[in-house]
């Protein structure tokens, strides 16, 4: 597919990610292994603790084969360099509307020569011809920064073959991440708690962004996360749905003192299993916390 000029992202937004093609992987939560432990058994509703597309390839997908994978807003392309080389897909056709990542994307897949057809398209107008079918459709950080969720999805479930899969790791809160005021105040609760050692230089406090601070620095980030929940069942049929938190521990991440929750101490580790338990025990309560973010994995709609 040839790479499109055209591009209806505000310029604020593309002017952030060409400046920041890396932003997604700064202050992962999962970077961290006892909180990516948690996690990916979340996403797995228990059944492992290996990276989430690992288990869906080697475990969810088993001696499944596909024919050809789309991944809309792929970013600087690790997915789909990692799902290259499965051999799992025979073709993947993958963009992103910021052309920094894109040439990042190509540069790392030209070193593995790894085949991977990496272009420029736009998240909220991209079209695909009308013979063109996919039998999986992958988007795993990109679908929160769609403002027009009716669009993407529509096309989406317009490209999928009738046995395909869509495959959504995706977070889900609050948009624009201005979180609900108890939300919040549970967070800064924990964080009080926490002695200056085990604190980042982040601030006292999260605070919420106005949404003027927040359309300024990128106006595509989590633009109508709160949404796809809802609207995904009205395009897909849902085959799983597994929410794995970050109510407490996303907001939380960037105001922990990384090195230290990576030293390998005993108490410190023990302090994270517990911030970890405390979100998950909040999620299973009723009045608790919903969950941030959910795995999905959607099917086409049945006449």
């Amino acid at each position: 597919m040839p790479d499109k000029s055209e591009n209806t992202e505000s310029p604020a937004a593309r002017q952030y990610w060409e400046q920041n093609p890396t932003a997604a992987a700064l202050h992962q939560w999962t970077s961290n292994p006892i909180i990516a432990e948690r996690v990916y058994r979340r996403m797995s509703a228990g059944a492992t603790s290996k990276h989430w597309l690992s288990w869906l390839i080697e475990d969810y997908f088993a001696g499944r084969k596909f024919r050809s994978l789309l991944s809309p807003g792929c970013g600087t392309g690790d997915h789909e360099l990692a799902i290259a080389r499965t051999n799992i897909v025979d073709q993947i056709d993958a963009f992103d509307f910021s052309e920094a990542s894109i040439a990042i994307a190509r540069s790392n897949a030209e070193a593995a020569k790894a085949r991977i057809n990496y272009y420029t398209d736009n998240l909220n107008s991209f079209s695909i011809p009308k013979s063109k079918r996919y039998d999986l459709v992958l988007c795993s950080g990109s679908l929160h920064h769609v403002k027009d969720l009716e669009h993407f999805l529509g096309t989406v479930a317009r490209a999928l073959e009738s046995d395909g899969y869509f495959i959504v790791n995706e977070y889900v809160g609050a948009c624009y991440n201005i979180y609900p005021a108890r939300q919040l105040q549970l967070i800064n609760r924990l964080l009080e708690k926490l002695p200056a050692s085990l604190r980042s230089d982040a601030g006292d406090k999260v605070r919420n962004a106005t949404i003027q601070q927040a359309i300024e620095t990128d106006a595509s980030e989590s633009v109508r996360s709160a949404l796809i929940t809802t609207f995904l069942p009205h395009y897909f049929d849902i085959e799983l749905m597994h929410p794995f938190g970050g109510a407490l521990l996303h907001p939380m991440y960037p105001f922990l003192n990384h090195q230290a929750f990576t030293s390998g101490d005993e108490k410190t580790d023990t302090v994270l299993r517990l911030l970890a338990e405390f979100e998950e025990i909040l999620m299973e309560l009723a009045g608790g916390l919903q969950s941030d973010f959910c795995l999905f994995v959607c099917r086409p709609k049945r006449s």
